[in-house]
């Protein structure tokens, strides 16, 4: 049987004792997962609702099978025909992704759940979502829901707030910490001030200390630090490549201006600005421009040392054109992206990790980005980046975690003489002010 650390023997003690509605928001490395299935040992309970992202429902099982001390019989769905088995008590833990949680939300009424665990709850942060309307209820009370059927609710993650301060509101309404809606929320507890594109909030220094007493009494999250695990210090640094960029200098001629814009959007949060399609086409385009590049310069770096590395992407053409060239020097890899299933994702990161031939794991930034241990590296490049800083931050922690017995070295990879040099300064700067919460990060010149 695996042992707790310290810190996990409070966690579970946490979810056992605290309540019946609790988020455990340790930084990402710590265990979370963990720490709920031995509650659920400790509580003796056998049956539960696993809510996650689709990239991790096959990281579920796996977990069930090392972790815990009772023996339950675990089902990732695949189907609707899954959730009737588990319904008819065929199977003790069905583990659904968030968007199977919305398109079933129907089906999963009248019976009462022993526990139901919110996997990377922030998935649920916005109140207009689907998938949080479906989970927490329309007003996010948990009078509708499918939350309103646990007996215990577990919300985990490591970034509760991940874009905004206001994306807590969800899970504290969810939970009875505030009783009041959005809008009072954020008139209440924060200043906001307009931006050009978006609204930004910062706490009120004259209710802050009634905000932390009401999170902390629902919620339990320690640091790398406060936690006792003396990990080794994570060192960021930013380098340029070169690529041809002449469509995306088009692109720009096109919408005048618009890469100064993307510029301010970043630095002031309007991160829902981004979603525009021509924002979307100059993202594509600048990580098309770097990847041939960076792919040569991976290999040179590969030929000289014997060291593993991971590289985060976002798109597959990307990603295609590192395998490409990795193929061609016959250099072992393995890619993890959206299209990957659940039993090749497990197969991909146990190759990583235990086969020395396999130097690179390629990773599309959501789909690796959560739930996954990559300590066989110690190095990580951002070739291609969120602008929500939060979401790099969690692609970091997949190599700076327990079991991680180097200094890390993370590198944001950015097109020269492009928007995307700007961009990335502040992303890097955003990213690093997040990860020294959760780890020793020093940004090296």
């Amino acid at each position: 049987m695996i042992e707790l650390f310290p810190y996990q023997e409070r966690g579970v003690e946490f979810l056992c004792t605290k309540g019946d509605r609790l988020g455990l928001f340790d930084v990402p490395g710590l265990g979370k997962t963990m720490q709920a299935i031995r509650a659920m040992d400790r509580l003796k309970i056998k049956r539960a609702l696993v809510i996650c992202p689709a990239s991790v429902r096959g990281v579920w099982p796996g977990e069930f099978s090392k972790m815990a001390t009772m023996q339950r019989k675990v089902l990732r769905a695949s189907t609707l025909h899954d959730l009737t088995l588990w319904l008819r008590h065929k199977c003790d833990v069905l583990i659904i992704s968030w968007e199977q949680a919305t398109r079933w939300k129907v089906h999963i009424e009248g019976d009462i759940i022993p526990v139901i665990i919110l996997d990377e709850g922030h998935y649920a942060k916005s109140p207009k979502a689907a998938r949080t309307k479906a989970v927490y209820g329309g007003r996010c009370d948990g009078v509708t829901g499918i939350a309103r059927w646990g007996a215990r609710v577990w919300i985990l993650t490591g970034t509760p707030m991940a874009n905004d301060p206001t994306d807590m509101w969800t899970w504290m309404r969810f939970v009875g910490a505030v009783d009041i809606g959005f809008q009072q929320f954020t008139l209440r507890y924060f200043n906001c001030k307009p931006g050009a594109f978006n609204q930004t909030y910062s706490p009120r220094k004259d209710m802050l200390d009634d905000l932390k007493k009401r999170i902390a009494k629902y919620t339990l999250r320690r640091t790398k630090e406060q936690a006792g695990i003396d990990l080794p210090p994570v060192f960021l640094t930013t380098q340029t490549v070169d690529g041809d960029t002449r469509e995306i200098r088009q692109l720009l001629r096109e919408f005048p201006g618009l890469d100064g814009t993307v510029v301010q959007a970043v630095e002031r949060g309007g991160l829902s600005f981004l979603d525009a399609q021509h924002i979307g086409t100059l993202r594509r385009l600048v990580g098309t421009a770097k990847a041939p590049a960076y792919a040569q310069q991976l290999v040179e770096e590969l030929e000289m040392h014997g060291d593993k590395v991971v590289v985060i992407a976002i798109h597959r053409d990307v990603i295609a054109t590192l395998a490409r060239v990795l193929d061609g020097k016959g250099i072992g890899y393995v890619t993890v992206d959206g299209s990957t299933n659940g039993a090749d994702r497990e197969a991909h990161v146990r190759a990583f990790q235990t086969v020395s031939s396999c130097r690179v794991f390629i990773g599309n930034i959501k789909a690796a980005g959560t739930g996954l241990t990559l300590t066989a590296a110690f190095r990580l490049d951002m070739l291609e980046w969120s602008w929500a800083p939060a979401d790099n931050a969690q692609a970091m922690m997949r190599v700076h975690r327990i079991g991680q017995a180097n200094e890390v070295h993370a590198r944001f990879i950015s097109l020269g003489a492009s928007i995307d040099e700007r961009v990335s300064a502040s992303v890097a700067r955003k990213t690093a002010a997040i990860a020294m919460i959760e780890a020793p990060l020093t940004a090296a010149a």
